[in-house]
């Protein structure tokens, strides 16, 4: 099944390998680490005066959202728990004299705490190839799961930046009816209907719902379900090498399959994962989400590729996914009727791929993630020296796949969707 399956997708992205690609399935490459991660800045004595100042505080940024354009990759730093020392939340990797350093993106002027026209809080972006559009939900302020305040409250809100002019595009703002001002948006995918974007779906934790905006209407709706609150009987509690972390966290990671007909969910304080039409959430219909199963360990981000949800499996220290249509051929069902039952693992790491976290793909059959040890940060035990070794790192795992955003302005132009 996996020859045959990865030999059609081998063929579809013309990727350079040749008949031997199967023994690559799995194999990971250390793109970047870090201890703690460092800026590039105007000048030595800005850097300096941050320092000293505090607006730059170093133990207090951890790298969290990752995506792929071409040859450069973004990063995110959530502003979490505190109102300063994170000077940028929304970056993208460069090399200066053989060190990875993070380049505030666009610009500094666009990451300015309290300037409701810059990035106040950016957990996560997606990237469409098909258009050089990056996608990046902004929640509207800073310190959101932290004891600090801030007196500046943004309205929540969607911003495109053309990667290839490095250039804001559009900046959609979220009125307090659609995205209340305590939001924690979280995580999003896109939906293209007859050769566009057309929707968007975030994922908003503290609320436990999702969002759906209209680019086209410039409406929204939003949706609640039990299935997106945090579950009972230890669900919550996530083991990492042998220590307990509680997690009372809803609605986390979501994916969009590659036919854009169904939202795959879980809470991150959870092991089910739940499948739900799209063409309920944007239409007059009544959502009804359905049980798709019980993963193998809790888990944060999630993505989709072809025919593949993968997931970070938090206590293992791994990344797993499941095959749609291997479970639909096994099982003699639809993919409305199937169940996720058999998981495999694509890589694992007990040290140095803790907490994989979100995703990205590029489009040479490579999955990247970040694991960067969340539950050390939240807990206060991280340790900065680098004697445990790096915090953060950025991989890249050969699975010879692709987003599920892959050629979607071919694919719908005749989409009836929506």
């Amino acid at each position: 099944m996996m020859c045959r399956f990865t030999f059609i997708v081998f063929l579809a992205l013309g990727c350079p390998y040749n008949a031997e690609f199967t023994d690559y399935f799995g194999q990971s490459r250390l793109v970047y680490e870090w201890t703690t991660v460092d800026f590039v800045w105007p000048s030595s004595n800005d850097r300096s005066e941050a320092l000293r100042s505090g607006s730059f505080i170093p133990e207090r940024n951890l790298i969290a959202g990752i995506k792929v354009y071409k040859d450069t990759i973004y990063l995110t730093i959530p502003r979490w728990r505190w109102v300063s020392g994170q000077p940028a939340t929304l970056t993208k990797v460069v090399e200066i004299g053989g060190q990875a350093k993070l380049e505030p993106y666009p610009s500094w002027a666009e990451q300015k705490v309290g300037d409701c026209n810059a990035l106040q809080y950016v957990q996560s972006m997606e990237v469409d190839t098909n258009t050089g559009l990056m996608y990046v939900i902004d929640t509207g302020r800073v310190g959101i799961r932290g004891n600090e305040t801030t007196s500046t409250r943004c309205p929540a809100k969607i911003v495109v930046f053309n990667l290839e002019t490095d250039q804001k595009v559009s900046s959609y703002e979220l009125p307090e009816s659609f995205v209340s001002s305590d939001n924690f948006l979280n995580d999003i995918v896109l939906q293209y209907v007859n050769g566009k974007v057309k929707y968007a779906y975030m994922s908003d934790v503290i609320e436990g719902r999702l969002h759906v905006f209209d680019f086209d209407t410039l409406m929204g709706r939003n949706f609640e379900d039990q299935s997106m609150k945090p579950e009972p009987n230890n669900g919550t509690v996530i083991r990492v090498n042998g220590v307990d972390y509680n997690y009372r966290a809803g609605l986390d990671g979501i994916a969009m399959s590659y036919d854009f007909k169904y939202i795959y969910y879980c809470p991150l304080g959870g092991y089910n994962v739940y499948q739900l039409p799209t063409a309920s959430l944007t239409s007059a219909e009544t959502p009804k989400p359905r049980l798709l199963g019980r993963k193998i360990s809790q888990s944060d981000g999630l993505t989709y590729g072809i025919d593949r949800l993968y997931y970070g499996a938090l206590e293992l220290n791994a990344v797993y996914f499941w095959s749609l249509g291997h479970a639909m051929r096994v099982q003699g069902l639809p993919a409305d009727k199937v169940v996720m039952e058999q998981q495999s693992e694509v890589v694992r790491g007990d040290m140095d791929k803790q907490w994989p976290d979100t995703f990205a793909w590029d489009d040479q059959g490579y999955l990247y993630f970040v694991s960067n040890r969340l539950h050390l940060f939240n807990s206060n035990t991280m340790d900065f020296s680098g004697h445990d070794r790096s915090n953060m790192r950025v991989w890249k795992v050969w699975v010879n796949d692709t987003s599920y955003l892959y050629q979607a302005n071919l694919r719908t132009q005749q989409s009836i969707v929506g």
